[in-house]
């Protein structure tokens, strides 16, 4: 991890639309925000992009999309349709500016033998798939300390990594090398919240206003 100051964020399926104040006098300085097909309730919109964008609060943008908890989740073609989707959200609807990233969840301990077969695939899927688009945007990768570092070890193309909360995790207590970390839970003025912090680039974002 590098000595560079940290930022405090947060991430959450709610709506932040109202909360930009409030995320400013507690000195949050990003939100995550997510994209989905499955559960459209708990997406980032425009609209909440453009207020947060206006109001100086960066986006982080976090693709999860049923439940990536289990190894059966992950093969070659969740990998292509995850990205295509994702892929496709952060354009066409918020046009989420190029060079920003989007991240993907693999939110459980997975172990050495998950990373190396289906998850392997799915994410070489999601590299390839992103290049074949334009590759507009770069890739994260959410999960065990493990899981973030095969990713950086392993998957040319995956430029960032969050650390998941879960310290009981593999390699979850040693793991350095992330971008973000989440740090806690709780709620914020009636949403549910995780608790981050960010360092360095990140991938965040505001959109044009």
């Amino acid at each position: 991890m590098s000595v560079e100051q940290t930022v405090k964020g947060l991430d959450t399926t709610q709506s932040c639309i109202h909360e930009v104040d409030n995320f400013h006098k507690q000195g949050y300085a990003f939100v995550g925000r997510y994209y989905n097909v499955n559960r459209p309730e708990k997406n980032l919109t425009l609209e909440e992009a453009e207020v947060l964008s206006r109001g100086g609060i960066k986006i982080v943008a976090v693709w999860e999309n049923g439940y990536p908890t289990t190894s059966g989740y992950f093969t070659e073609l969740s990998g292509r349709e995850d990205a295509k989707s994702a892929y496709d959200y952060a354009r066409n609807v918020i046009h989420q500016p190029v060079g920003s990233a989007i991240y993907f969840t693999i939110d459980y301990d997975a172990s050495v033998a998950d990373l190396s077969h289906g998850i392997h695939q799915y994410m070489q899927t999601l590299v390839s798939t992103f290049k074949a688009r334009g590759d507009a945007y770069k890739i994260g990768i959410y999960g065990s300390g493990l899981t973030c570092e095969y990713a950086i070890q392993h998957i040319p193309g995956i430029h960032y990594t969050w650390l998941a909360e879960s310290s009981g995790w593999t390699h979850s207590r040693t793991f350095t090398g992330w971008n973000i970390r989440q740090t806690g839970s709780g709620s914020f003025h009636g949403l549910s919240i995780d608790l981050d912090e960010a360092v360095g680039s990140y991938g965040s974002f505001s959109i044009p206003l």
